[in-house]
């Protein structure tokens, strides 16, 4: 790699790559069609053809959104100078964004379908503070591409080794030991791609899935009603005992169909052709069928580490980790870092291995929320079963409690399983929190990687001498509901104790 480093002098302004005037082109039609793409729309409907000055605005601003995309290809530029990626941009209004190398994150090349057409690839540079998302560098070549990312991480391990020979010689012979023990490349196969797909986000795409579906019912209706309704209510009223039910459970059976045949094509899509490696303490994944991403995470900056794990991927040894990173900005919700689908128990603890120079924690034993949490939640459910009932008795509609009772159950049985799962380990300089109920979440939070460290009370709560823990982090804040407010007290004190006494830096 050092070969194609050579390659190419990123010391001196480079600029983006002759076939990306095709990207402006695209991005141009683009932009114009999504923008105007309504009034032709009624247009053609109305078949109002003849307003020709319509068109010619539609051209007249084309054209100037071609141009003004046109400068910024030309005048973009970037380069690295003393551990710095300088960036520049802009013909009358010029700009220059400067970062140093230290301060990056993440690397990521994609590549969208139009890249692939021209061959070219995208470079995101994610930092910490920064007013964007990311630094984003359009239309480069993939060996170009390949070495600029290799530089910046690479360049920016070295910044990071030599502050730790300075500072801390352990931390310098962990990375020595990671090094001769290498990890092999994980490949997550098909199969895993397909089981994972079969058994993920269920309830997100249910819930998307209806509301797409009264979306429809809604204009379908609307269709009937304006053409012809009393041929619809004769249609309607003449089915209705006789082939509601059966309808009713075959549109129940094919949305549930749907809904995984959905989660597995967008798996597979999204995710094709997984793997990740470990180089220079930077894991790099690789995916993506219509649009390639190559992310490369550094390990010492893994704010989290997150995997999560159902019944049935439990039966197949198959786990969806989580990698997070630090945000871009508070307004920015989105974490960053990366998803590694399907993976098994052995390459889960060798990639914590990795990052953490540690093994899995055992969480057989641990602490849970207080009891009372599980009591006042079943109160509070118990609310408006105990309205629902009344109202019935009062209405002579009792018959229809065989509804709301086994509605009351289910909920019931999901508050007690949360409360069942829930579970909070502190051990080995790591806050693991386990929580779920489907989706059973384990999340391990370094200590190292703690900002501020703060107990929350209401005023019934103060009474009960309960509270929650909330840590804040780089990637988001972790709260403990409703422990033992002494046990907190406790775990406050001790983790403020060893990032005093560490020293630990969050970045």
């Amino acid at each position: 790699m050092m070969n194609q480093k050579n390659n190419y002098n990123f010391s001196e302004l480079n600029k983006l790559d002759r076939k990306a005037l095709f990207l402006v082109l695209g991005t141009t039609l683009w932009t114009v069609a999504r923008a105007i793409w309504p009034i032709l729309a009624i247009i053609i409907v109305k078949r109002e053809m003849k307003s020709w000055y319509l068109f010619a605005v539609i051209g007249v601003v084309t054209i100037l959104t071609f141009a003004t995309k046109l400068i910024n290809f030309f005048y973009f530029s970037y380069q690295i100078v003393d551990n710095e990626l300088i960036i520049k941009k802009g013909w009358l209004s010029k700009s220059t964004t400067a970062v140093k190398l230290d301060k990056i994150h993440e690397v990521n090349l994609n590549q969208k379908f139009i890249h692939k057409l021209i061959g070219l690839y995208v470079v995101n540079v994610d930092t910490a503070g920064s007013s964007k998302t990311e630094i984003e560098i359009n239309g480069i070549d993939f060996k170009k591409a390949l070495a600029l990312k290799d530089l910046l991480t690479t360049a920016e391990q070295d910044i990071v080794v030599s502050n730790e020979i300075v500072n801390d010689n352990i931390k310098f012979q962990h990375q020595n030991q990671s090094h001769e023990n290498p990890i092999p490349k994980i490949k997550i196969s098909l199969i895993s791609l397909i089981k994972i797909g079969l058994t993920r986000n269920y309830l997100q795409t249910f819930g998307l899935m209806i509301a797409f579906s009264f979306q429809i019912i809604d204009q379908f209706q609307d269709f009937f009603y304006e053409d012809d309704a009393s041929v619809y209510d004769d249609i309607f009223e003449a089915s209705y005992n006789q082939y509601l039910g059966l309808v009713g459970v075959v549109l129940f059976f094919g949305l549930i169909l749907f809904v995984v045949v959905f989660n597995l094509v967008r798996t597979l899509i999204t995710y094709f052709n997984y793997q990740i490696n470990l180089k220079d303490k930077h894991l790099t994944a690789s995916y993506g069928l219509t649009d390639s991403h190559i992310i490369s995470v550094p390990a010492n900056k893994v704010q989290m580490f997150q995997f999560q794990q159902n019944y049935f991927q439990k039966l197949m040894d198959l786990f969806e980790i989580k990698i997070k990173q630090v945000e871009s900005n508070e307004d920015n919700k989105k974490k960053k870092g990366l998803i590694i689908p399907g993976a098994n128990y052995l390459e889960l603890s060798n990639l914590f291995n990795v990052i953490f120079d540690k093994g899995l924690i055992d969480l057989k034993a641990g602490l849970k929320p207080h009891i009372r949490v599980l009591v006042i939640k079943s109160l509070i459910l118990c609310v408006p079963v105990i309205v629902s009932l009344t109202i019935m008795y009062f209405t002579d509609s009792l018959h229809f409690s065989w509804i709301i009772l086994p509605l009351f159950a289910l909920v019931f049985l999901l508050i007690f399983l949360g409360y069942k799962n829930e579970k909070m380990v502190f051990k080995d300089d790591f806050i693991v929190l386990k929580s779920g109920i489907w989706d059973i979440n384990t999340t391990y939070l370094p200590i190292d990687k703690i900002q501020k460290v703060s107990i929350s009370q209401s005023y019934f709560q103060e009474k009960n001498q309960i509270g929650s823990l909330n840590l804040y982090t780089a990637a988001g804040i972790v709260t403990l509901y409703y422990y033992d407010f002494n046990i907190l007290q406790k775990l406050t004190n001790e983790i403020l104790y060893k990032i005093e006494k560490n020293k630990y830096s969050w970045m």
